[in-house]
């Protein structure tokens, strides 16, 4: 009902408060935590067999059985704690500067410095998306690292993440924590440009047909965008791998043929393993991709919905 002033005048109705910034990156730590716990298994095949060097291509299923023989069913979760870090710290900062970004690039105000971003929707997105993911990649990848070099540790004693980031910093120094940043940089941001560009437009054509928007729903686009998104940038993912497994001497090199850089190690990887070998560990990667980024989506959108009722409920609105 339009609410009527005394004196009989229409009241415009009040706008509604703006959602604080703390609501995405809660809701955006929160996603991260619940995903990463349901799809620990998925990451760690992904890993070892990326870092896994020789002609014969391992497979899915045979580095599940040797994780479970050799390593217990608790091998399927080494270097959980390092991940659950990354992705609580990744995904709050991820959605904290999508939602700032996209905002300012919709802003029509002189201080928008990207008129021409504005005029596309799709150009918002892939925009927002990339400098979300590179954003959260540059503040999040000590973990990315240390995640790694867990879940490359094949039998031998688990070591406390304190006692990791100590030996590390001894030996490599700051720069230690940062190996192969470089093509995750250059697979973050067309990969984060894509996955955001592809969820917003098949979530709008499906508002549009006159779908609800739900939670449901934003997890089914997101699964479906998350998979696209990855299969594109895939090798340069398998590259980081390499180059981190290579820090850490979890990659079989022989001595004097350590990778150069991310060039190098690309090259190097098509002439002396082939091209599939950049696809290596595909299977569980998409599947991982999938499933984690549709509830990535679905979480984050239903946790947000909380947090803004609750917010708003709080101010009397």
């Amino acid at each position: 009902m339009t609410p009527i002033s005394s004196s009989g005048k229409t009241l415009k109705s009040p706008a509604p408060a703006p959602v604080p910034a703390y609501i995405d990156a809660v809701a955006g730590g929160f996603a991260g935590f619940a995903v990463r716990i349901l799809t620990a298994p998925l990451d760690l095949i992904k890993i070892r067999l990326q870092l896994e060097k020789g002609d014969v291509l391992g497979t899915s299923i045979r580095t599940v059985k040797s994780v479970y023989r050799n390593e217990g069913p608790l091998g399927f979760f080494k270097g959980n704690i390092a991940a659950t870090y990354l992705w609580i710290t990744y995904a709050a900062v991820q959605f904290s500067v999508y939602t700032r970004m996209a905002t300012y690039l919709n802003d029509a105000s002189p201080e928008n410095y990207f008129p021409y971003v504005r005029m596309s929707p799709t150009a918002v997105a892939f925009v927002a998306g990339a400098s979300a993911g590179l954003t959260a990649t540059i503040c999040t990848y000590p973990f990315d690292y240390m995640r790694t070099a867990f879940a490359a540790n094949q039998g031998e004693k688990a070591q406390s993440v304190v006692g990791f980031v100590g030996q590390t910093f001894k030996s490599k120094g700051l720069g230690g924590f940062y190996a192969g940043v470089a093509p995750a940089i250059a697979s973050i941001v067309p990969l984060m440009g894509l996955n955001f560009m592809a969820y917003e437009m098949m979530l709008q054509t499906m508002t549009e047909r006159g779908m609800e928007k739900s939670s449901t729903m934003a997890g089914l686009v997101g699964a479906v965008s998350g998979g696209v998104s990855k299969f594109a940038v895939y090798p340069m993912d398998t590259v980081k791998k390499r180059l981190q497994g290579q820090q850490f001497g979890m990659v079989a090199l022989n001595p004097g043929s350590r990778y150069t850089g991310a060039i190098d190690c690309g090259l190097r990887i098509v002439r002396e393993e082939g091209p599939k070998t950049l696809y290596r560990g595909l299977a569980p990667t998409l599947i991982k991709s999938m499933a984690g980024t549709g509830l990535t989506f679905a979480f984050f959108n239903a946790t947000k919905g909380f947090l803004v009722e609750a917010h708003n409920e709080y101010l009397g609105q």
